[in-house]
């Protein structure tokens, strides 16, 4: 009997606050103590193992220290890019690690009459067969699973396992859009094991013609919405499948390193004043110590403006009686008494993509551009495409310059980030 464990989305330095990103952090070395505890012979990465193509160089240093650890005992680690870690134009931190033998890539490709082949890598232990796509931003990967050459990865023997970090449009959750999910089509048929990475929701589907598709969720979460859903119920954590010729049992192991707490309070109809007295009585009387406390505040006040609220304060007092972290959204307040704000959401992100999608729905391409270059045009830079580009762009604008990393350097990285979301490559 053998066994392996599927770890997804781990997003490593993705939160800026030091206690977030701690806990993010035990949450991964958590699940690796738990592989070595379960004697499993190796371990699965689908993608997103950092949250950026370059992070901290502190929280690399605790990552590379368990995966060592764990790699001594014998347990060996197959990895393939996330849409966060993968660097179109640069030295991301996952091939430095793969090129000193800490992990292997997974992807291993070629060009062969216009398709693209993929080669399997075999676990020395096991005997089991790895094969996979990488995940690139803007969706860029789907043009690789155009070309892909399905037949020889169906024809190959063998217990196989395909990694591959992508929404499935056939299997993606209803509440989230993935509009770069690829259909099932794009995948080989007749493989034992599909460990998916990408989508933040636990996910097992067992799909007709191809196996058992599975995506783990991130064993912490890298957003606000990720510890909000984990708050009112989603588990967090991977999976371990033994496998024996076919998979003989799967489970869930669950990382829970902390209680998060939730409420949202709704504003419709009440005063500043009287929002401002539900949230210092829910700071006042939750039970906080040592736990993640976040609250919401939703709707539109009848009088005064959200500024009246005294946020900060209702913060602080969740500090002082013992809270691991707390947050007070308030993005979707809004108030009658002046003009509505014609943009809203729930959180910033929420309301960046709302502002470009009103944007880019007015948008219309120069008519003195024509023929084929027009169309191209209209094509990237309108509808789902148009704000997929924009929110990507925006992402890179945002990207901080790194500690030791020089002004020209920082420039450069996010200009070959940008020219390669453009297609400007040969122009840089």
């Amino acid at each position: 009997m053998s066994r392996f464990a599927h770890i997804a989305d781990c997003h490593i330095g993705a939160w800026r606050d030091q206690k977030l990103r701690e806990l993010n952090l035990f949450a991964f070395e958590n699940a690796l103590d738990r592989c070595v505890q379960e004697n499993v012979d190796f371990v699965i990465i689908s993608g997103d193992l950092f949250d950026a193509t370059l992070p901290d160089l502190e929280v690399v240093q605790r990552a590379v220290q368990k995966i060592k650890e764990v790699k001594d005992k014998g347990i060996q680690f197959y990895l393939t890019y996330g849409s966060h870690d993968f660097a179109p134009n640069s030295v991301s931190m996952v091939d430095i690690l793969n090129s000193t033998g800490l992990f292997q890539k997974v992807v291993d490709a070629e060009i062969v009459d216009d398709k693209l082949k993929l080669k399997f890598i075999t676990d020395a232990k096991t005997g089991a067969k790895i094969a996979g796509l990488s995940g690139r931003r803007l969706g860029l990967e789907k043009k690789y699973f155009e070309i892909l050459d399905i037949g020889s990865l169906e024809k190959e023997g063998g217990f196989k396992i395909f990694v591959f970090h992508n929404a499935i449009t056939e299997i993606r959750p209803s509440g989230a859009s993935y509009p770069d999910s690829v259909p099932i089509s794009y995948l080989p048929k007749g493989f034992n094991y599909y460990a998916g990475g990408h989508i933040h929701d636990r996910l097992e589907q067992n799909v007709k013609d191809y196996g058992l598709i599975v995506y783990p969720g991130p064993p912490f979460g890298a957003t606000f919405t990720d510890l909000e859903d984990t708050a009112q119920g989603e588990r967090r954590g991977f999976f371990i499948i033994d496998f024996d010729g076919e998979i003989t049992k799967t489970r869930f192991i669950e990382t829970k390193v902390v209680e998060i707490i939730f409420h949202e309070i709704n504003a419709d109809k009440k005063t500043a004043r009287e929002v401002d007295d539900a949230l210092t009585k829910t700071a006042r009387e939750v039970d906080v110590e040592n736990r993640i406390i976040l609250l919401k505040v939703v709707g539109a006040l009848s009088s005064g403006r959200p500024s009246d609220i005294d946020f900060s304060s209702i913060k602080q007092i969740l500090n002082e009686r013992g809270a691991a972290f707390a947050s007070i959204n308030h993005y979707s307040l809004s108030t009658e008494e002046r003009v509505e704000l014609k943009i809203k959401g729930e959180s910033l992100e929420d309301i960046e993509s709302k502002v470009l999608a009103e944007k880019i729905g007015s948008f219309k391409v120069d008519p003195a551009i024509k023929g084929n270059l027009r169309g191209q045009l209209e094509n990237a830079l309108s509808s789902a495409n148009g704000i997929t580009l924009a929110n990507s762009l925006l992402n890179s604008l945002k990207v901080e310059q790194k500690e030791g990393e020089t002004k020209r350097d920082f420039e450069d990285r996010v200009l070959k980030d940008i020219s390669h979301m453009l297609g400007l490559e040969a122009y840089t």
